[in-house]
Order: C-alpha cells, then sequence, then structure tokens
C-alpha cells in the first residue's frame, strides 16, 4: 500500500514491522495513524465486535482503545447494542 508523507513520517514514529509502539499525544498524527488502520476494514461491510477487536490487535495489544479512538473520530460507526460495526466513507 503506498502512503502519503505524512502517513509514512507517523507510521515510522510510531509503528514497527505493523505493531504499534506508541500512539501519537498530537490529535492531528493519531488521527492519521487511525486513517491507515481503518484501512483493513471494507466499506459496505458489518463487522462484529470480535472481528474488529481480531483485526485492531494485529495493531496494538490495547485493541479496545483503538476501537474507541476509531468510532470516536468517526472512521467506524457503531450500532447503538455494540453489535455490529461499520466503515464510515471519510
Amino acid at each position: 500500500m503506498e502512503y502519503s508523507a505524512e502517513q509514512s513520517e507517523v507510521l515510522e514514529r510510531h509503528v514497527k514491522e505493523h505493531t504499534i509502539i506508541s500512539i501519537p499525544r498530537k490529535l492531528k498524527k493519531k488521527v492519521v495513524l487511525l486513517e491507515v488502520i481503518a484501512n483493513d476494514f471494507s466499506m459496505n461491510k458489518s463487522y462484529t465486535e470480535k472481528e474488529v477487536n481480531t483485526i485492531l490487535y494485529n495493531w496494538y495489544d490495547d485493541f479496545v482503545i483503538l476501537r474507541r479512538y476509531l468510532v470516536d473520530y468517526h472512521f467506524l460507526k457503531r450500532e447503538d447494542d455494540g453489535s455490529l460495526y461499520y466503515k464510515l466513507d471519510k
């Protein structure tokens, strides 16, 4: 996958071997990282919480915080009952 210069910079600093070593503190860089992670999800597909967790665990042991960030920053939408997740079109 091709990354923008900004994405490459964030990945170089915060990710080693497809594993997050630190989550950026600055909002802009955090959003850039989340944008890259969101690419692991397909549009027009629903995911169970377990499926989301499995994808995110490949990135970071604390997959719960990543899931929360993806929902909070509108990369994923969660059903009110938490049963399904969807990737949002940005």
